[in-house]
């Protein structure tokens, strides 16, 4: 009976940190480029040293554990923004970006800036690793499909080429790990990591002025709300109902 307590114990923990990850989601259905997080159940069991009758060992319940929390890079809807700055990304891929720190991570969120230096950056100052300068009385900026940046400077005839972007693909993308929104780094988990042009090696191509939105959907995470609100009340009823239980053995009188 007191093992029904951790074993609902154990079912409350991962409810609630479920709950957290479904929360989460939600709060950023509107951040552009985002991908949704779910999580992967395992049962906790323990092995006792050895059966004293036929020297087996026994498989013994312990409860559940969250053993995985994996992002869905799954593309999210295209939507028209206007802006030449928007590139969206249609298809696998990743563009990589250096940090603060100087380190390089990797992108979705093709909402895309100019530094106080005249490089492309993200929104959230990370510049392209491909360090390409916009000159100043620059107009007419074009990103084509492949990943070629042009734009007339200072009133010239023709589109100029200033540069190029390359997007990045890993063998396994389930092996990256998310630091903020939208930027993620490689870990061994991540496998081999390949650039390329965008349109080449299945890598997914450019279009200039759109935003890829977030993958969640709010009716599934609602409904995944609801059903991890409900478990965890199960298993808070577990806890009452062996409490009561245990008093009623405790207050047997012979």
């Amino acid at each position: 009976m007191i093992d029904s307590l951790y074993i609902a114990e154990s079912g409350m923990n991962s409810q609630q940190k479920m709950i957290e990850v479904i929360s989460n989601n939600i709060a950023n259905v509107s951040t552009p480029g985002f991908k949704k997080t779910g999580a992967t159940f395992a049962d906790v069991v323990y092995q006792p040293a050895s059966n004293s009758n036929d020297g087996n060992v026994d498989v013994l319940g312990r409860g559940v554990a969250i053993s995985q929390l994996q992002v869905d890079f799954r593309v999210g809807d295209l939507k028209q923004s206007g802006n030449p700055l928007d590139i969206a990304i249609n298809g696998n891929g990743f563009i990589p970006v250096i940090t603060s720190q100087g380190d390089e991570a990797y992108s979705r969120g093709g909402r895309l800036k100019v530094d106080s230096q005249g490089y492309l950056a993200t929104q959230q100052g990370h510049r392209l690793a491909n360090d390409v300068q916009i000159p100043p009385e620059t107009s007419d900026l074009t990103i084509t499909a492949n990943g070629i940046v042009l734009a007339r400077v200072q009133g010239s005839a023709e589109l100029i080429e200033l540069g190029n972007l390359e997007l990045v693909t890993f063998s396994n993308t389930s092996g990256l790990r998310q630091t903020e929104a939208n930027v993620y780094q490689a870990t061994e988990d991540a496998g081999e990591r390949s650039y390329a042009a965008p349109g080449e090696r299945g890598i997914g191509q450019l279009i200039q002025g759109f935003i890829e939105m977030s993958n969640v959907s709010m009716n599934e995470e609602m409904v995944n709300l609801m059903l991890a609100q409900r478990s965890y009340q199960l298993n808070a009823r577990l806890v009452q109902v062996s409490d009561q239980i245990l008093d009623t053995i405790n207050n047997i009188r012979r």
